[in-house]
């Protein structure tokens, strides 16, 4: 059966799987609502966490430090910019030379996190290794994360793209499998301290940080399509 055929099946007789039935249900909505008018319609919370992740790169300045899990008082995040600037530490060291980076900073899964959160959404902190290692069960059940696979026709804006040792915010994608990304670095586009939120445009996300291992959407996201889409079905039927 294909692909696309299998799931609008499956989400029109609501085919269920094992523990995360309703996880898959709402899969395979959303791969109907990709394939029909993902770039057409309005999702409030989707867009929600497009501007969160839009208002952390705008509106902080905060450094890349590995382990960093806080956005705190500009104050410390300004004293933590000035410590890395002065000790040129690397990002494994960061939190050991600069302590007051405790107070605020972030690494690439805090920040992932931190838009969740500050989209409203139920968020349970999880590090990368674990987004790529746990079964889709368990990633589904204890942090609402929804595993769509290493598929990138799949993903849409909202999404985790995960690779090894590295995780980044899609937040749009275009026609030639390019996209934008937002994520926090220390990586080759690093601009110096306070600057460790980046916006890369038109990446290559296929292979941005090696191969893409995963996608992870939000469980409110998936859901917001699947209601999306059975609103619409129940319209079209009257």
């Amino acid at each position: 059966m294909g692909g696309l055929r299998y799931y609008r099946i499956a989400a029109e007789r609501g085919i269920v799987v094992g523990r995360v039935s309703k996880y898959f249900l709402a899969l395979c909505l959303s791969f109907v609502l990709l394939a029909e008018s993902a770039l057409a319609i309005v999702l409030p919370k989707r867009d929600q966490v497009l501007k969160k992740a839009n208002d952390l790169l705008e509106h902080w300045s905060i450094s890349y430090v590995y382990g960093g899990a806080t956005l705190g008082d500009p104050r410390n995040c300004e004293a933590c910019n000035q410590c890395l600037d002065q000790k040129k530490s690397t990002p494994n060291t960061r939190l050991t030379d600069c302590p007051v980076c405790t107070s605020c900073s972030l690494d690439c899964s805090h920040y992932t996190y931190e838009v969740f959160k500050q989209a409203g959404l139920g968020a349970t902190y999880l590090t990368t290794s674990l987004m790529n290692t746990l079964p889709a069960s368990e990633l589904a059940g204890r942090y609402n994360l929804l595993d769509i696979g290493p598929v990138l026709a799949r993903a849409m804006p909202g999404d985790l793209l995960v690779y090894e040792g590295h995780v980044v915010l899609l937040e749009k994608k275009y026609t030639d499998g390019r996209g934008d990304v937002i994520h926090v670095t220390s990586g080759r586009e690093l601009r110096g301290p306070g600057n460790g939120i980046q916006r890369e445009r038109r990446a290559e996300i296929s292979r941005f940080h090696g191969p893409v291992l995963r996608i992870l959407r939000h469980l409110d996201l998936a859901k917001e399509m699947r209601d999306l889409v059975l609103q619409r079905r129940t319209g079209s039927a009257n």
